[in-house]
């Protein structure tokens, strides 16, 4: 990616690019359902690595306790790249977790830029306590995600919280929620938010000013010539 746009990513909000995306005809863009383990230490970016897992089946998690079959959870998760986003669809198995304090400290010592699963999370209050972005589903779930579902492959497209994810998309979290922007689409909507932010920031002086509601937000053509004067 090249850095003024990632520098460009760094400065928006989640809230804005899916607007932006959701005026582009995009409408299925923003994780409904997935949230921070911990607010203030929610912000990444990164390509995504995707992980599907299936419903369980019985005798193959057996085997692979057995040590008959080889742990796919544990080589698929111990498999993203550094500056990559896990993401790992279940189909919303929010009562159980893929990962505890122990793979996150695994995924944050890799240099992994963020976490986002469909599951809930062992271990949530260090986990939360860590500075690795994590998103979830469904909050504290001391349950092995073996009681409900299986890791079965990665590098493929997923579904995860009604969003299309393909790999290499870049995923972006922040307090306000995970949003996933096409991978050929990424420049444009970067400046595209970033122009948008720049407006907003102007329009939310000008209300603070005493301009009024009604044809400052969203701005009229006069509004619009207004902050195209300030911009020099």
């Amino acid at each position: 990616m090249k850095p003024d746009i990632l520098e460009a990513l760094r400065q928006v909000a989640v809230p804005t690019l899916s607007a932006v995306m959701f005026a582009r005809g995009l409408r299925s863009r923003f994780l409904h359902g997935i949230v921070p383990a911990n607010p203030e230490a929610a912000r990444f970016i990164g390509p995504a690595y995707t992980i599907r897992a299936i419903p369980v089946r019985e005798d193959l998690r057996d085997a692979v306790a057995a040590g008959r079959l080889p742990n796919l959870h544990r080589q698929i998760f111990s498999g993203v790249p550094a500056g990559a986003v896990l993401v790992c669809a279940t189909g919303g198995a929010a009562h159980v977790s893929v990962l505890g304090d122990i793979i996150a400290t695994a995924l944050h010592r890799k240099g992994v830029a963020g976490v986002v699963v469909d599951t809930g999370v062992s271990d949530l209050p260090v986990v939360a306590a860590m500075t690795l972005p994590v998103h979830h589903g469904g909050g504290s779930a001391p349950v092995p995600s073996s009681a409900a579902v299986m890791v079965v492959d990665h590098s493929l497209p997923i579904g995860i919280a009604g969003v299309a994810v393909f790999p290499g998309d870049i995923i972006v979290g922040d307090a306000s929620g995970v949003v996933c922007i096409p991978a050929e689409l990424v420049e444009e909507v970067a400046r595209e938010a970033a122009e948008k932010e720049r407006l907003e920031a102007w329009i939310l002086a000008q209300i603070e000013g005493g301009a009024p509601l009604e044809g400052t937000y969203p701005p009229d053509a006069a509004t619009k010539a207004r902050y195209r004067a300030a911009q020099g």
